[in-house]
């Protein structure tokens, strides 16, 4: 089987099908991608580079509907339901993750400005 190209308008696509609702089994159903592996690599790959020019609305609906249950439960988590106080950090979790507002980690899960100390045995 030959491979198939990928190009940015299946790219613009994925990402279309993505901000219409489909889930990754039906962009790659739709597109003729062999796995819903695949579908989710690409959509991942157009927002990471922002190749899609449909990125920005896919993250305005995602963000949107972040938005609509967060004021669902807002109320509730404020009079201290622990369950409504827990979806609301996880709806924040998922902003911040959606919005890459994540602060960026060396190989030892460091923030850049996290202070650090060195321990150096003497040497015998």
């Amino acid at each position: 089987m030959p491979l198939r190209v990928l190009t940015a308008f299946d790219r613009d696509r994925a990402v279309d099908c993505r901000t219409a609702g489909y889930t990754y089994s039906q962009v790659a159903d739709e597109l003729g991608y062999t796995s819903r592996g695949t579908a989710y690599n690409v959509v991942a790959k157009a927002l990471r580079e922002q190749t899609a020019e449909a990125v920005a609305c896919l993250r305005d609906l995602e963000n949107a509907r972040l938005d609509t249950l967060q004021l669902a439960l807002w109320d509730a988590a404020m009079t201290g339901d622990i369950k409504a106080v827990v979806a609301v950090v996880k709806i924040v979790q998922a902003r911040v993750h959606l919005n890459g507002l994540e602060p960026v980690r060396d190989g030892l899960g460091f923030t850049p400005h996290t202070p650090r100390t060195l321990v150096v045995s003497p040497t015998t």
